[in-house]
C-alpha cells in the first residue's frame, strides 16, 4: 500500500502551508509539497509533536521556518533541496488528524 498524499490526510493543513510559503522566498516548494506523501510519523513521543517524514531517508541539509499563526512549522530539506521532513509542533488539530489516519489503518 502506497503512503498517503498529504492532501489526502491533511488537506486543510496543506493549503495553510502553501499559503505560508507565499512571500517567504520558498514558493518553489509548493509544487513539491502538493505531490508529497506521508512516509512515516515522528515517534518522539512528545504530545505536542505532529511531525512527519516525506522521504524514506531523512537527511536534513537546510530548513525553511514558516511563520504559522498557531504552533511551529519547519520544512526540512535534503542536500538536493527535496522536502524530507515537516516539523509540526503545537498543533493539536494536525496531531488529531494524523492519529485518526493511523487508527484507520488498524
Amino acid at each position: 500500500m502506497a503512503a498517503p498524499l498529504i492532501s489526502e490526510v491533511l488537506p486543510g493543513f496543506l493549503e495553510e502551508v502553501v499559503h505560508l510559503l507565499q512571500g517567504s522566498g520558498a514558493e518553489p516548494l509548493e509544487a513539491q509539497l502538493r505531490a508529497l506523501r506521508i512516509e512515516s510519523m515522528c515517534d518522539c513521543g512528545d504530545e505536542n509533536c505532529a511531525s512527519f517524514a516525506t522521504a524514506a531517508e531523512v537527511k536534513v541539509a537546510s530548513v525553511v521556518e514558516l511563520q504559522a499563526i498557531e504552533g511551529h512549522l519547519i520544512i526540512d530539506l535534503s542536500a538536493d533541496e527535496k522536502i524530507c521532513f515537516i516539523e509540526v509542533l503545537g498543533r493539536p488539530d494536525v496531531r488529531y488528524l494524523l492519529d485518526e489516519y493511523r487508527e484507520s489503518l488498524k
